[in-house]
């Protein structure tokens, strides 16, 4: 690796760090629910790949360059026939203060830290060092990038030269405004551009035939508003959808992400999410269920109306049962006012058939069935540890084979009972319940290590032990064989 590489690396090992510390404070966790270093990833690979492609193809050094900086290859740089176009396809990261630069100018203002000019020079070193990188010198179009970028960045961060000099004065000036500044601070984290929801979406863990179903959706409806604004026709279609799958497998949180990404392309007006179920629309009396229906449609109107358990609607051989009348009722909602409203129906992959005989005219309401698979093995360990670190938790190389032998050792009705997801989480919780008891046995002061590390000891300590009742089964005894123990287990990374 030569220098410049080297130089690159280091800087890029910073904004890792700056991620960590935004994570830690909080602010990441309301942006959204992907991983911040593998948005990271994606952003750094976009902005750089912008950069190489200013002179058209970018040569195979480059493309090893973008791939490899990283810990992850996250926009699969290695693999793509053709990097102009995955460049245009992301664009966006090049235009308007990044995200994670935003979030880390809201670790200052709570904070008192000076992590978003840290951020920015260490961005705009990266981006020097790869234009120079391959030819020794930086050329009047990578001058000019550069230097535009830079002002971008620092209409957020502040000036970049000369900081120490006027360090004292910009550190008055920062302490000066941050009241100022706190009420603007949660509207700053939010996303602002699609191509930032979109990528939040992406960077949930697995998902793959999810996200390209939801990709070929968010494309026909941005070509439709362009069709329309244009004056053409427009087919007359429905939006409503089907979410079918396990419980945990992702389906709220993809819900409430697609609600955001609909607002921006124009197409809902508010851009909320309503859940619901059953409880929720149906009522013990005659007449009642049409209202409670219409009423929570009424709250829904603008954004996504989410029906968990949907088929519960439509109970076979019930007598007498009002869930018909709510799906009477559901039905002529759902056409009345699809122009600002999606209902997305959830279940059970076999469930949601019932549910969808129970009314001649539901089928052709719902024209997009999307199926959410259950987790792998890899992703589950993916998904424990995103979580233990956005908890500020460490889980040792052991643990985390401790964990995995119990997981592979699920056989497939224990694995259904698990939950996916929500499994992980509830595992997350009974780890850290059992480091908190062998952390008391220890005598004298704790390090922030200790408090932050969750060994194998704990790991092994809610494996065994009798089955509780609870929705969600615990991880099975390693030791017995058991079909299950040490209480409930569950956790997100993509919940629902």
């Amino acid at each position: 690796m030569d220098a410049l590489s080297e130089q690159a690396a280091r800087h890029y090992a910073r904004l890792r760090d700056i991620c960590d510390e935004i994570v830690r404070s909080g602010n990441w966790t309301q942006v959204g629910v992907s991983d911040a270093r593998f948005f990271l990833a994606m952003y750094m690979q976009a902005l750089l790949l912008r950069l190489a492609t200013l002179q058209g193809e970018p040569s195979e050094a480059q493309r090893a360059f973008i791939a490899h900086l990283p810990d992850v290859d996250a926009l699969d740089v290695a693999h793509e026939r053709d990097l102009a176009s995955l460049a245009h396809r992301h664009r966006s990261f090049a235009q308007g203060t990044p995200l994670l630069l935003r979030c880390a100018g809201a670790c200052d203002r709570k904070d008192g830290t000076q992590i978003a000019k840290d951020f920015a020079s260490s961005v705009l070193t990266i981006l020097r060092a790869f234009a120079a990188s391959f030819d020794g010198c930086l050329d009047e179009r990578e001058s000019a990038f550069i230097a535009d970028y830079e002002r971008t960045l620092s209409a957020l961060a502040g000036p970049l030269d000369g900081a120490s000099n006027a360090g004292d004065a910009h550190k008055a000036t920062e302490m000066a405004s941050k009241k100022e500044n706190a009420a603007q601070t949660q509207k700053e984290q939010e996303p602002e551009t699609l191509e930032e929801l979109t990528a939040q979406l992406h960077a949930l863990i697995g998902l793959k035939e999810v996200k390209r179903e939801l990709d070929t959706l968010i494309n026909l409806i941005r070509i439709r508003k362009l069709r329309a604004d244009s004056g053409l026709k427009v087919m007359d279609m429905s939006f409503h959808m089907v979410f079918t799958g396990s419980p945990g497998t992702g389906k709220t949180t993809v819900a409430r992400l697609l609600a955001r990404i609909y607002r921006k392309l124009g197409f809902l007006s508010k851009g909320h999410l309503v859940e619901t179920d059953r409880s929720g629309l149906v009522a013990g009396y005659v007449g009642q269920t049409a209202l409670k229906v219409q009423e929570v449609v009424r709250q829904a109107m603008g954004g996504i109306l989410f029906i968990d358990e949907a088929y519960a609607l439509a109970r076979r051989g019930a007598q007498n049962d009002f869930g018909r009348e709510a799906v009477d009722t559901l039905v002529k909602l759902m056409e009345d006012n699809r122009g600002d409203l999606v209902v997305i129906a959830a279940g059970y992959t076999r469930e949601m058939q019932d549910f969808l005989d129970a009314n001649p005219g539901l089928r052709s309401r719902f024209n997009k069935y999307i199926e959410f698979p259950d987790y792998t093995t890899d992703e589950l360990m993916a998904i424990l540890e995103l979580n233990a670190g956005k908890q500020q938790y460490t889980v040792e190389r052991e643990a985390c084979a401790v964990i995995r032998g119990a997981l592979e050792q699920l056989r497939p009705a224990d694995r259904a009972d698990f939950s996916n997801a929500r499994g992980i989480r509830n595992t997350l919780e009974k780890l850290v319940e059992a480091q908190a008891n062998r952390l008391a046995q220890e005598k004298g002061t704790l390090s922030i290590e200790q408090l932050q590390t969750i060994t194998s000891a704990d790991a092994r300590a809610i494996l065994p032990g009798k089955e509780e009742e609870d929705d969600d089964r615990a991880l099975p005894c390693a030791d017995d064989g058991a079909d299950a123990g040490g209480g409930p287990v569950g956790g997100p990374g993509r919940d629902g």
